[in-house]
């Protein structure tokens, strides 16, 4: 709850994309970097872990008139940098995911403050 409310109350934000939204938090002296897509993920929505890049991908509802089961790839943010302390905040409940605990990336049930760390908007909220 500590980090949430200091999100709350303290949050700066840093970079705005069509994507995401990028905060800076203070929490207990450690600083941290949030990272919030502006979209929110349902069950027709996979999130790809792909080296140091976060990519979106939408599948078609009706993919038979679309024609394929899947969607584009869609980049929404690329790590070049310092990633202490860096919370990946995933709103929604997506179809799936691939990639997570792989590189740079770590789920929530492997917390370490040198990766990206992905969790859940309720996750979150208990932070």
């Amino acid at each position: 709850m500590k980090l949430f409310n200091s999100f709350k109350s303290n949050k700066e934000l840093i970079i705005k994309t069509e994507f995401v939204n990028v905060y800076s938090v203070k929490c207990d002296k450690k600083e941290y970097t949030i990272i919030i897509p502006r979209k929110v993920a349902n069950k027709h929505t996979i999130i790809h872990f792909i080296d140091n890049t976060i990519c979106w991908e939408q599948v078609p509802r009706f993919w038979r008139l679309a024609g394929r089961r899947y969607g584009d790839k869609i980049p929404i943010y690329k790590f070049d940098g310092k990633i202490l302390n860096t919370i990946f905040v995933l709103k929604g409940n997506p179809g799936g995911d691939e990639g997570l605990d792989n590189g740079i990336f770590r789920s929530s049930k492997k917390y370490d403050e040198n990766y990206v760390n992905c969790i859940s908007y309720m996750k979150f909220k208990g932070m």
